[in-house]
């Protein structure tokens, strides 16, 4: 064997190698779907969701939905949802308040049951007793809808 096919071969090989890592990449999102603008008094459908494709065990540990219509000071929970798989999506319809005013939407998901344990969408270990319980971001995602 040369020297020239050796170097080949190892370049073959870490080619292989880093191909199959970025195969074994994690996906992990959190999205929420709302309206930019609304109009004073109106309701409003969001649509959020949560996913992971890395496979194994880990899924959807808790899936939380909060809203407010006073620009963040006071929240109202809609959605508290355990073990639900992969993949959730889920539906609500908001009221907003006055013109000029902001109503406010937060989802926050933990993903759960994989050898990562359990992490945030950005593959973060969650906090529990830190971000978790403050709504920071990750692990939260927010949306802002301005009342006109």
């Amino acid at each position: 064997m040369t020297i020239n096919s050796g170097f080949t071969r190892l370049l073959a090989a870490l080619s292989l190698l880093l191909g199959a890592t970025s195969a074994f990449a994690a996906t992990r999102t959190v999205t929420i779907d709302a309206p930019a603008e609304a109009v004073a008094g109106s309701k409003v459908s969001v649509t959020f969701s949560a996913a992971t494709d890395v496979g194994g065990n880990e899924q959807i540990g808790f899936l939380y939905a909060a809203y407010s219509v006073d620009g963040g000071l006071t929240w109202t929970g809609t959605c508290f949802d355990q073990s639900v798989g992969p993949k959730a999506t889920r539906n609500m319809v908001i009221p907003v308040g006055a013109k000029g005013s902001q109503a406010k939407v937060r989802v926050m998901a933990a993903f759960r049951g994989g050898k990562a344990g359990d992490v945030d969408y950005s593959g973060a270990p969650i906090k529990w007793d830190g971000s978790w319980s403050k709504w920071e971001t990750p692990p939260a995602r927010y949306v802002t809808i301005a009342v006109k």
